[in-house]
């Protein structure tokens, strides 16, 4: 975690931290995000293997992540690696590889 992350605040500035987070206990986790298949609207996700969504990217204005704290801020689905829109994050390095088009956006 960098130093503008709460994690008593439940907020993480990028996706690197609040994966550097959960990585600890559950060492791959599943990315979903919308903008891989085109959408027109960003819905990014970290869900475990089993497809509990973790944690979420917050809404603009709102920047960075957040821990899902209820059961009903979003819906779990198991990961399916035939989806164009959810990747395998077996490492760190395929989750900064699937993080760089995050930060290019911000730029």
């Amino acid at each position: 975690m960098c130093d503008l992350c709460d994690q008593d605040a439940n907020y993480f500035h990028t996706a690197e931290c609040v994966y550097d987070h959960l990585v600890n206990e559950y060492p791959v986790l599943w990315l979903r995000d919308s903008t891989l298949i085109g959408a027109s609207y960003v819905c990014r996700e970290l869900h475990s293997p089993e497809g509990r969504v973790l944690a979420f990217q917050n809404a603009p204005p709102m920047m960075g992540w957040r821990l899902r704290l209820r059961y009903t801020e979003t819906v779990d689905e198991e990961p399916d690696p035939q989806r164009q829109d959810i990747v395998e994050l077996t490492s760190r390095a395929d989750a900064l590889q699937a993080f760089l088009p995050f930060r290019q956006a911000a730029v």
